[in-house]
C-alpha cells in the first residue's frame, strides 16, 4: 500500500465521498464503545445498526471491501457463515483523516497530487513491459520506435514526478518506485545503444525480477500507444 493510513484514508474519502465518511465515522465510534473487542474492533451487523442511527439505509459491504483490500485501512480478524469482523490498521491516522476531511483541513495538496498523478501513470503496468523489453531476445525496430515515444512523452512526467515525492517522507516510497521504473528505462536505452552497428545480435540482460509477459509491446498509460 503507497502512502500512510492517513494518506489512504483521505483516498477513500476522495473516492466515495460521503459513504466512506459515514461508514468510517461508524466504524471509529462502535470501536470506541466496544469493550470486548476479542474478535475485533467492529462487526458487519453492529455497523448496519449504527449506520441505521444516523438514518443511513445503504448495504455497506462495498465500502468494507474496498477500505480492506483497495485502501489498507481495516484487516478481517474473524470471519464465519453469520458473523465478519475486522479491526483497524491505525485508527488514530484514520480519526486525523476523517477529523480534517469534517473540518475541511485539508493534508498539504502536493501530497494528494502527487498520489494522484502516480496512480494516474498505471506504474505497475509500465515496470511490468518494461521487463517485458528487456527479456526479448531481440528489439524489434517497433520497440525501438515505441520506446523512444515513451521517452519523450512518459519518462519525463515520471521523472518530475520523482523529484516531487522524494522531497516528502509521506510519498517516500511512491519516488521510490518510480526510480525503479527510471533505471529499467535506462538499461532498455543502454541495451538499445549497445547494439548500433552491430550485427553479432543482441547484448543479453540478466535479469532476476518479474514474469514471462505474453504481450508484444508497451501500451502507455492513455491505452492510444504501445511501446
Amino acid at each position: 500500500m503507497i502512502g500512510t493510513v492517513k494518506d489512504r484514508t483521505l483516498e477513500a474519502l476522495l473516492k466515495y465521498g460521503d459513504k466512506a465518511k459515514y461508514v468510517l465515522k461508524a466504524i471509529i465510534e462502535i470501536t470506541e464503545e466496544n469493550e470486548n473487542r476479542e474478535l475485533g474492533d467492529f462487526s458487519y451487523k453492529q455497523l448496519v445498526e449504527k449506520l441505521g442511527e444516523f438514518g443511513v439505509n445503504y448495504d455497506p459491504r462495498m465500502i468494507l471491501r474496498a477500505l480492506e483490500k483497495d485502501f489498507g485501512i481495516i484487516e478481517t480478524t474473524y470471519k464465519s457463515a453469520n458473523q465478519h469482523w475486522w479491526k483497524f490498521i491505525d485508527i488514530e491516522q484514520t480519526k486525523l483523516a476523517l477529523n480534517g476531511e469534517i473540518n475541511n483541513s485539508e493534508e498539504d495538496p502536493e501530497i494528494s497530487l502527487i498520489i494522484i498523478q502516480y496512480n494516474s501513470l498505471n506504474p505497475k503496468e509500465v515496470e511490468k513491459k518494461l521487463l517485458f523489453l528487456l527479456k526479448k531476445p531481440k528489439l524489434l525496430d517497433l520497440d525501438k520506435k515505441n520506446f523512444m515515444k515513451f521517452s519523450f512523452e512518459i519518462l519525463p512526467l515520471i521523472v518530475k514526478l520523482y523529484y516531487k515525492a522524494s522531497r516528502h517522507e509521506e510519498t517516500f516510497e511512491i519516488a521510490e518506485k518510480l526510480k525503479k521504473i527510471i533505471n529499467l528505462a535506462k538499461r532498455i536505452s543502454s541495451r538499445i545503444n549497445n547494439e548500433k552497428g552491430d550485427n553479432k545480435g543482441l547484448h543479453k540482460e540478466e535479469i532476476n525480477e518479474g514474469e514471462n509477459y505474453n504481450v508484444n509491446s508497451i501500451r502507455l498509460p492513455n491505452g492510444e500507444d504501445n511501446i
